[in-house]
């Protein structure tokens, strides 16, 4: 007794101790993928944060016109997660701490930066089915004025008060800082985040055209912004006008590339135009830091808009017209489906109607007659032998005409005899039951032909002698069947009336469909050739 009380309690301890290695294999992949994000958020966010701090003369105490590091940090909320908090916070405490303020602004610069990028992440998340990759104009927009305005807004103002809370005041003014610190927070989600999640697209090109005609536009876009935005000594008038004749690049980049194209060229104009401005060139270098700032941000944000909301209203009237055109083909396949359906219904029922009149116009009939012979059969008549053989005679018809008729239905001779004897032994009864002559031909047909391919050769073979004998009026059919280069091959010919194949098809006729479907259902096809008055050839082609 004291055996079955203990012995649960060996198998209880021992599935807890499985569970628990379980949970616990399970944490360390989970805490190592973790720390891998980690790791991968902290040097993105530090490197995207030193490319900003690159261009000093256009910057004012750790401000400049464009943060790429804050799209950094946004993109790592919406691809890894809340979690992945800790290395924002640290790898931008560790940049703001390096530029020229103190710990405690660089901690609440840090801190701003990190709350507003949850926030816009929570934001953007309210968006039903919210995509990064900015595949719908609402998702696009969603990153415009949420993730980019609005979340800015918070970084802006936690971070301006940091900074003038430990006595710094950059740009000599507070309103003036406040919009370039939201202005470059807002740029570098523009420019960055949509980056991030759709550049991949631009690796997987296939085509070498589109591959080449993306090289050009990154080679075009480039010789364009130096020569805008470098003041080249060939070019003695200044182009300070033409600081939006990049838009057409843009323009290029967003419809032949979507959201990838049109972020690539506001980004290379973005890195190319903000560093000829830090060198003291191009029409945002002659005014005060504040205004080259506010400038070259409206410039970008103007371009990263436009391209965004190009390239997205692009992308969703194509997946609206492949679904305007996906449910045409579904319309338009569900009625051909209903069509044949009909067809279908309508051919079986005509068969029924034609076995049923055969049954009961001549095998019933003449097994009538046998039977009133059966009856007049007198035993001792001297005639009695004679009756006897013409009663076998009878009898023998009968029998052969079922066993036809049950052919025609199901011939257990192609499993048996294979395809190409079971065609010839078809031609051979078809020729004596309508009086026609068949002229039947066998090249190399292989053996082993599967039991659907020999099936559905041998309906056809059915069909085109039937409809042969019952149109044409020709009194001679032949039939070809050989293999060649992977295919076997039937033609069936005739030298009467013909017909208007695609006439015929119109109508409500059925055999040249039911041929056409059993094909298709072996992966063969079917061709027709046929004119008034100069026979007929079908041709059907199975792969083996």
């Amino acid at each position: 007794m004291s055996v079955f009380l203990e012995s649960p309690l060996p198998l209880r301890f021992g599935a807890i101790r499985q569970i628990s290695r379980f949970v616990s294999a399970v944490h360390e992949v989970v805490s190592r993928q973790w720390l891998l994000h980690l790791t991968f958020v902290f040097l993105a966010y530090v490197i995207a944060g030193k490319l900003g701090q690159a261009t000093t003369n256009i910057r004012s105490s750790n401000l400049g016109p464009v943060w790429p590091a804050y799209g950094v940090a946004l993109a790592a909320f919406l691809g890894y997660g809340y979690r992945v908090w800790p290395g924002i916070a640290a790898s931008a405490f560790l940049v703001a701490s390096q530029g020229s303020v103190s710990p405690l602004a660089a901690a609440g610069q840090a801190t701003g930066a990190t709350v507003a990028a949850a926030t816009g992440t929570y934001l953007l998340r309210r968006i039903s089915q919210f995509d990064p990759s900015l595949s719908r104009l609402r998702d696009a927009l969603g990153l415009i004025l949420l993730g980019a305005f609005g979340s800015a807004i918070l970084s802006a103002s936690i971070g301006i008060f940091s900074l003038y809370a430990t006595g710094i005041q950059p740009y000599s003014g507070l309103s003036s800082a406040w919009i370039i610190y939201w202005l470059g927070d807002s740029t570098g989600v523009l420019l960055v985040t949509p980056l991030i999640f759709t550049l991949p697209q631009l690796f997987r090109l296939q085509s070498r055209a589109r591959i080449v005609e993306l090289a050009a536009l990154v080679m075009v876009l480039t010789a364009a912004c130096v020569v805008i935005f470098g003041d080249l000594p060939l070019f003695p008038i200044r182009l300070n006008v033409l600081a939006f004749a990049v838009t057409p690049f843009v323009m290029w980049g967003a419809i032949n590339f979507g959201i990838a194209g049109a972020t690539l060229s506001v980004f290379t104009v973005a890195t190319i135009a903000t560093l000829l401005t830090a060198l003291g060139r191009g029409p945002f270098s002659g005014n005060t830091p504040f205004i080259n700032a506010a400038l070259l941000d409206v410039l970008f944000t103007v371009l990263a808009v436009s391209g965004l909301a190009l390239a997205a209203l692009i992308a969703e009237r194509e997946r609206a017209e492949d679904d305007r055109q996906q449910l045409i083909r579904e319309q338009t396949a569900n009625e051909a489906l209903s069509r044949l359906s009909g067809k279908l219904i309508a051919a079986q029922e005509s068969e029924r109607a034609r076995i049923s009149r055969e049954l009961h116009d001549d095998i019933g009939q003449r097994l009538g007659l046998l039977t009133v012979l059966l009856n007049d059969l007198l035993p001792g008549s001297p005639d009695g032998s004679r009756q006897v053989v013409e009663l076998q005679r009878h009898a023998s018809e009968i029998a052969a005409d079922v066993q036809s008729l049950s052919h025609e239905l199901h011939s257990p001779k192609l499993e048996l005899l294979g395809v190409a004897a079971t065609m010839k032994l078809f031609c051979s009864e078809f020729s004596g039951q309508q009086s026609v002559m068949v002229d039947f031909e066998a090249g190399d047909v292989p053996g082993g032909v599967p039991t659907a391919t020999s099936l559905n050769l041998f309906r056809v073979l059915q069909e085109a002698l039937h409809n042969s004998a019952k149109h044409s009026a020709a009194r001679q059919s032949a039939v070809r069947l050989w293999a060649a280069d992977g295919w076997i091959h039937l033609v069936v010919s005739d030298a009467g009336v013909g017909f208007d194949v695609e006439e015929a098809k119109r109508g409500s006729g059925l055999g040249l469909v039911s041929m056409e479907e059993r094909l298709k259902l072996v992966g063969g096809d079917l061709s027709i050739e046929s004119e008034r008055r100069r026979g007929t050839a079908i041709h059907a082609r199975v792969p083996y």
